[in-house]
């Protein structure tokens, strides 16, 4: 019976007429009310359990393996798609595990949301960085934060993917911020500015180019290379630059010409005869 209010969640929402994006952490609290007070530390809250399940059941985990098929356009429909971005001890050192709780109890009440006629079904992802660093390195992610897709039907080649990108406060965040987001509620993911830089994951330079998983791997590379790996490399190339400069500067010089010949000594005028000998030898 501890359960019972958390499963009956989405029936609920969809029952309601009113904007419910307000009500949801009232009712998340309202199930934690028949939660016992005298839960032993150390013990996992039981509403908390019942959340992650329902959400691993229900949200797409993204790797860099499928992201593509999961998340390009479709030749029949348009899709919406909200991929929660976090990480563990490596990525986010930790400071991730609150908003993941609060993303599990926003997934019940993201699913349960009214679709109105002709609007894209929404579909939930979740990356794991700590488990896809090169795709989270690739797309230059923050953490945490939600990537909000508008994909387009496949049939129109020339339409582009919009993407905002929502990032969360460490502590501030609640399941209003995150169930407001969609298109379906509140639409708050318009009040981030659209994303058309270079890593955009479909219409960026380097998507363009079949670059982005590349670079992933290579900034990937360069973030887990040890420092003093860096620093030989630094100096290696420093000293291959001025070895080249040097050599520039000496190849540089106006050569100087053949060494000109020494100019031979004259041979010594020979000796006047004296004049005795002279006279002799008439």
């Amino acid at each position: 019976m501890h359960f019972a209010s958390l499963l009956l969640l989405p029936a609920l929402v969809a029952a309601q007429q009113v904007p419910f994006a307000d009500q949801a952490q009232a009712w998340f609290n309202k199930a934690k009310e028949f939660i016992p007070g005298n839960i032993p530390s150390g013990t996992a809250n039981p509403v908390e359990v019942a959340a992650a399940k329902f959400a691993d059941a229900r949200v797409d985990r993204i790797s860099i393996r499928n992201w593509e098929r999961k998340l390009s356009p479709k030749p029949d429909t348009e899709e919406e798609w909200m991929v929660y971005m976090t990480g563990g001890n490596k990525t986010c050192f930790g400071r991730c595990d609150e908003v993941d709780k609060v993303w599990n109890e926003s997934v019940p009440l993201l699913v349960a949301l009214p679709q109105s006629a002709g609007s894209p079904p929404l579909r939930l992802g979740w990356v794991d960085c700590d488990k896809e660093s090169v795709l989270c390195t690739g797309w230059a992610v923050t953490l945490p934060s939600v990537y909000h897709f508008m994909v387009p039907k496949k049939s129109d080649p020339q339409a582009k993917t919009p993407l905002h990108i929502i990032p969360f406060n460490f502590t501030s965040t609640t399941t209003t911020t995150i169930v407001g987001i969609p298109s379906r509620s509140k639409s708050t993911y318009l009040g981030e500015d659209e994303y058309t830089g270079l890593l955009h994951p479909f219409d960026g330079l380097l998507a363009k180019f079949g670059l982005q998983q590349p670079f992933g791997y290579v900034m990937w590379g360069l973030g887990i290379m040890p420092s003093w790996v860096m620093m030989i490399g630094i100096s290696f190339i420093s000293r291959q630059i001025m070895s080249r400069r040097m050599q520039g500067g000496r190849n540089g010089e106006p050569p100087a010409g053949p060494a000109a010949p020494q100019a031979q000594a004259r041979p010594a005028p020979a000796a006047a005869p004296a004049a005795g000998s002279a006279k002799k030898r008439r």
